[in-house]
């Protein structure tokens, strides 16, 4: 679809391949999310970033593509919205797991969490972070509902390829 310009890591659970990727691509930039040049340099896993992600979009892609941070600690996540398409674009926020496809534990841990196809719900590390942040959060929230979106990518699950307004509204509240 286009060169690759960009390597982001968009909160401090994917960031581990980047390395690769630059090696493939070096002449994309590595965007860093909080906390995630720490938690590689800890895990003393080799990646170099070469900015840090703001709540703004950068001037990079700022025309096409909108973001904010969901502010929930550890599990803090920037989701991204591409205005043309009217995709939202998440990676752990929202999970929509297939339970066939599951172990046990995991399936029941995920049925109970409501993280299941084709409801789709909030990664439960994100809700219980959000117990104490939701005041924080909700201007997140808000701005996400305003996208609108139709789409909804997941790193997590299947996507929802429509009705992805009423899933924000469901998922994020209609405030």
């Amino acid at each position: 679809m286009g060169t690759v310009r960009h390597l982001i890591s968009p909160n401090q659970w994917h960031y581990a391949h980047i390395g690769e990727w630059q090696v493939a691509f070096p002449d994309a930039l590595a965007w860093a999310s909080p906390g995630v040049r720490r938690r590689a340099h800890a895990r003393k896993i080799v990646v170099r970033f070469d900015r840090d992600l703001q709540p703004a979009p950068p001037d990079e892609w700022r025309t096409e593509i909108d973001q904010t941070l969901i502010p929930s600690g550890i599990f803090s996540e920037f989701v991204f919205f591409h205005e043309m398409s009217r995709t939202l674009i998440l990676t752990d926020t929202i999970m929509n797991m297939d339970l066939h496809k599951l172990d046990e534990p995991w399936r029941s841990a995920t049925r109970l969490a409501g993280m299941y196809h084709p409801h789709g719900q909030l990664f439960f590390g994100v809700r219980i972070s959000l117990l104490f942040r939701y005041a924080r959060a909700k201007a997140a929230f808000q701005k996400i509902r305003s996208w609108q979106p139709q789409r909804i990518l997941l790193s997590h699950g299947r996507c929802f390829e429509a009705k992805g307004e009423e899933v924000t509204q469901r998922v994020f509240g209609r405030e």
